[in-house]
């Protein structure tokens, strides 16, 4: 099962514009930049409410965010986020058009008291100073033991973090919820390389790529009942899989069953009061899979994998999506994948539909 949550705050700050206000604006970077002598730094904050999260046993967390155009970055690096260690203030500022300073910047956290007014402990978080911010009292504090890190070797910049441990210490109280900060190794401050810039979509983006908290876990169930396997293999065009409760529409904020039924594509002949085509198969036990995708953009929202696995219960297979995240008038397909003998084989027979408010 996978759930989305998108994120309430968000804002970037610059070590060349310290106290210029991004709160409002589109884009959000992360990055490093020589302009001649000159050094720009540059972090990223985000919160997420996780009041409203759902978990279930097992379940881990992982921070989406979508590229937009990034430039200049090296075909390796890493990138870190941290639990913020005070609250601050996204602003209704933006990097060029509307030029503020009533919100979180590169000195200030929210427009007034500087991130160094804090009464530092530093066995808790890193001050500004101790994260390489050149003595300057700026760019952010965190906590220094809740970090989780992506790494990339010459391979797209969207991010998907495992940021379980965090979150986990948000809902257990143990950590004030102030966001992530993200952001390259403290060391990048200081040494002499150029990193570029990473951009991604922020909350205030008009497009599907806004920041989101995903939430996962495994709710695969498998029961047959009185139901028989399917014989043989769906690549040898032994039987057929079909999806007959799938409604062109659905509201948002809905969770939906989903009923894949199999069934044999030459039935033998016998006599009995069914007809032998609607005679329901389970299909393989832990190798079949559903993806779901944008029908315009072609982007995987819920991908093949451990966590969108088929179940089956005595009526038939099934699985269940939680709708809640999906944007409201945009179209969605549906892909089914069935695993057998190292083969997989991938069902796309335009399964769609529409989410609406």
């Amino acid at each position: 099962m996978h759930k989305f949550y998108t994120s309430s705050y968000d804002a970037s700050i610059y070590l060349q514009q310290p106290d210029q206000n991004t709160g409002r604006d589109e884009i959000l970077e992360v990055g490093k930049l020589y302009y001649g002598s000159s050094m720009d730094i540059n972090r990223t904050l985000i919160k997420f409410d996780v009041n409203n999260i759902e978990t279930e046993n097992g379940w881990k967390a992982f921070l989406n965010l979508k590229s937009a155009n990034s430039s200049e970055i090296p075909l390796e690096y890493t990138i870190y986020a941290n639990a913020v260690s005070q609250s601050w203030t996204m602003g209704t500022g933006t990097k060029f058009d509307n030029i503020t300073s009533d919100g979180v910047s590169w000195y200030y956290k929210n427009g007034t008291d500087k991130w160094m007014d804090y009464n530092v402990t530093p066995d808790s978080y890193v001050s500004g100073s101790d994260t390489g911010s050149l003595s300057n009292g700026g760019g952010g504090t965190w906590y220094t033991a809740s970090m989780s890190s992506q790494s990339f070797s010459n391979e797209p910049d969207d991010v998907r973090m495992d940021v379980t441990n965090i979150v986990k210490l948000w809902l257990s109280g143990s950590l004030p919820n102030n966001g992530f900060i993200i952001h390259h190794h403290t060391s990048a401050s200081i040494d002499s390389n150029d990193y570029g810039v990473l951009k991604f979509f922020s909350k205030e983006t008009n497009t599907i790529y806004e920041p989101k908290l995903e939430i996962v876990y495994d709710d695969y169930s498998f029961t047959t009942g009185s139901l028989q396997p399917v014989v043989g293999s769906l690549y040898d065009g032994d039987y057929k899989v079909i999806v007959n409760n799938l409604k062109n529409q659905y509201f948002k904020n809905t969770k939906v069953r989903v009923r894949v039924k199999g069934r044999e594509s030459y039935p033998s002949k016998s006599f009995g009061t069914t007809f032998s085509y609607e005679q329901i198969k389970s299909l393989p036990a832990g190798s079949t899979y559903y993806q779901l995708e944008d029908y315009i953009t072609g982007e995987i929202i819920f991908p093949f994998g451990e966590y969108t696995k088929v179940s089956c219960d005595s009526t038939s297979n099934y699985f269940d999506m939680d709708l809640n995240s999906l944007s409201a008038g945009r179209v969605y397909k549906l892909k089914l994948k069935i695993e057998e003998d190292n083969i997989s084989t991938i069902i796309d027979e335009k399964m769609v539909f529409e989410i609406i408010e």
